[in-house]
């Protein structure tokens, strides 16, 4: 059976050079990789790198200057090449590699034309454009690189915190001092995920069939094109499902399936929602301290766990809320 041909469209001017190991392997694990190219102003300093993985990795570079400090030209010559691989109909799909929304509108127009359509870009990409695409990758979540320096700063934090919060919860030490200035990822919330796989399987159980693991991936990834267990910190489905989720996970042979178990997860599930009112509620009219709302849910809500819930520090699960936000003095308010 012939392996499926894609297109790699790179628009350098919107993601680094340090990305490029990780789309190649990405894309390789869908087919093979038959277009090569990547876009921009190669002229620019800021782009040297990648003028630099252009040998090393094969890309062809298409130089394109800008006419108008206004337009991308760059962004137009990668749409007019798409186009033209488009008409030629040599692949199966296509590659788009930019967080820009002005690329929604591609995206749609190759979907259209019955390709199959992976963007990649960093977990702050336009969610218009993660929505047109088939699939979307965010380099940032599923890079070593980047999931190596992540670790080194979390260990960094919580070794502080260790030193300066002796007398304060468990629970409370995880809470990291980070930049809260940042614009809001558009990663799926887990919590998302978290009713959807309910939902799956609540319908499979209606039907009288069983939820299979690899089928269960593929209904959320239709759902939500962004999904991807390593968005959330986890290397396999199955290790996302038993840990971040707490379904359970049966296996018989080769055929792996999900469950609700003893339908604690529904219960779960239902307390983590009254938590999710409940620091709606505390913020509504007051500025609390997240070392202080850690206090009281703890004191409230002595069974609940947010780490149970997918997150490893309590601030990364009240952003994850709807409506709240945590301001540069680490207060959890109403947006």
């Amino acid at each position: 059976m012939d392996e499926k041909k894609f297109a790699l469209l790179i628009d350098a001017e919107n993601t680094s050079a340090k990305y490029i190991g990780t789309i190649l392997d990405e894309l390789k694990k869908c087919g093979i990789v038959t277009y090569r190219r990547m876009y921009g102003d190669f002229s620019k300093p800021m782009l040297a790198e990648w003028n630099k993985k252009a040998l090393e990795y094969a890309i062809v570079p298409i130089m394109q200057p800008r006419y108008s400090t206004a337009k991308n030209a760059a962004d137009i010559m990668l749409v007019i090449d798409s186009m033209d691989i488009l008409y030629a109909d040599t692949v199966y799909g296509f590659c788009i590699v930019s967080a820009d929304s002005d690329f929604t509108r591609l995206a749609n127009r190759l979907r259209e034309a019955g390709k199959y359509v992976i963007g990649m870009g960093n977990s702050k990409a336009s969610k218009t454009f993660i929505n047109a695409c088939n699939e979307y990758k965010f380099l940032d979540k599923i890079s070593e690189e980047d999931i190596e320096k992540d670790f080194e700063k979390d260990k960094i934090i919580e070794d502080e915190s260790d030193n300066t919060n002796k007398n304060i919860d468990s629970e409370v030490k995880q809470i990291e001092s980070e930049d809260l200035s940042k614009e809001k990822s558009s990663v799926t919330p887990l919590h998302k995920i978290k009713t959807e796989i309910n939902n799956i399987i609540q319908l499979n159980d209606n039907n009288g069939s069983s939820t299979n693991l690899g089928s269960l991936k593929s209904t959320l990834q239709r759902k939500y094109s962004d999904f991807d267990e390593r968005n959330y910190g986890y290397n396999s489905m199955k290790k996302f499902i038993q840990e971040a989720t707490k379904f359970t996970i049966v296996q018989s042979g080769s055929v792996v399936t999900v469950t609700r178990g003893n339908d604690n997860n529904m219960q779960n599930i239902d307390l983590e929602d009254e938590v999710r009112n409940y620091i709606k509620k505390l913020s509504e009219n007051q500025k609390i301290q997240l070392g202080r709302l850690g206090q009281k849910l703890i004191e409230k809500y002595p069974g609940f766990k947010y780490k149970e819930c997918g997150y490893s520090r309590l601030s990364a699960y009240v952003k994850s809320i709807d409506g709240i936000v945590i301001n540069s003095k680490n207060q959890v308010t109403k947006k």
